[in-house]
């Protein structure tokens, strides 16, 4: 089998973030210094955390989007999403004049300079599991009022992290891990292959399943790849409705804005990419 060993070398060198990684360290650095300046979110000890692709280390080029999870350790139940997104709203725009969008659960905040911006999401420590679980604001669209809903970020990275050092492409080599290649790997044929929509964050947690059930032992990224492609093909159409099981809670789905008729032409365009790749 023909595994193109230097085109895949190649192809990693071409989709890793370039000048933009720096750009995002900046980005991120100045919108949570400037949360973490505010007294009412200071006497609330923000803690500021990156989370998303870019913590991960699985995101592509170009680093579109940066997510900075704003900690707020000593919230309460008491404290409502309405009136701490309200308060939130107010630091941002006096930092980042009309650079800042509110959106259901967070804050889009644009760095033009770097064509990236910055989403900021607020959380409390959850009312049943305060040790390691968070909630955040979502805005519910029945009534068009916020509440807090469940949430484990840093799971994600933890889970990444585990599958990277167990997938290698050298089982002498701890540092030739596959998981994290191959996860970039989806994230661009779904990028230049599919459509918008389902994003790149499901496509990841159908990438981890795919390990997860297969547990696959190639030694090329030629061999990794092709195995996990048609998992994602063969499984997508399972989706139509509900999501992937989420990996970092128990007894939830990954939300989508996805239609069931995108989910049928995303489950074709990955079909057709197996079948390339095989």
């Amino acid at each position: 089998m023909t595994t193109h060993a230097k085109q895949f070398n190649d192809a990693m060198g071409r989709i890793n973030p370039g000048d933009d990684a720096a750009h995002a360290q900046q980005a991120h650095t100045e919108v949570s210094e400037a949360l973490k300046a505010d007294p009412k979110l200071k006497d609330l000890d923000i803690s500021p955390i990156l989370i998303g692709s870019y913590k991960r280390q699985v995101s592509i080029r170009r680093v579109k989007d940066v997510d900075v999870f704003a900690r707020l350790k000593k919230a309460t139940a008491s404290t409502r999403p309405g009136d701490i997104m309200d308060h939130v709203a107010v630091v941002l725009e006096d930092t980042f004049p009309d650079r800042v969008e509110r959106q259901h659960r967070s804050f889009k905040v644009d760095f033009p300079d770097f064509d990236l911006s910055v989403d900021v999401v607020i959380a409390r420590p959850c009312v049943k599991h305060p040790e390691e679980h968070w909630q955040i604001p979502e805005k519910i669209e029945e009534d068009g009022n916020a509440r807090w809903v469940e949430t484990h970020p840093d799971r994600m990275t933890e889970l990444t992290t585990e599958a990277n050092k167990t997938y290698l492409l050298n089982a002498d080599d701890a540092k030739s891990g596959a998981y994290v290649r191959v996860v970039k790997l989806v994230r661009q044929v779904r990028r230049t292959w599919g459509d918008d929509q389902p994003g790149g964050y499901y496509f990841e947690v159908l990438t981890w399943h795919a390990f997860q059930d297969l547990q696959p032992e190639e030694s090329t990224l030629a061999g990794y790849l092709t195995v996990v492609l048609r998992h994602i093909a063969d499984h997508l159409p399972d989706y139509e409705s509900d999501g992937p099981v989420d990996p970092t809670l128990d007894g939830k789905t990954i939300k989508s804005k996805a239609t069931p008729e995108q989910v049928r032409q995303a489950a074709k365009r990955m079909a057709e990419a197996a079948d390339l790749a095989e």
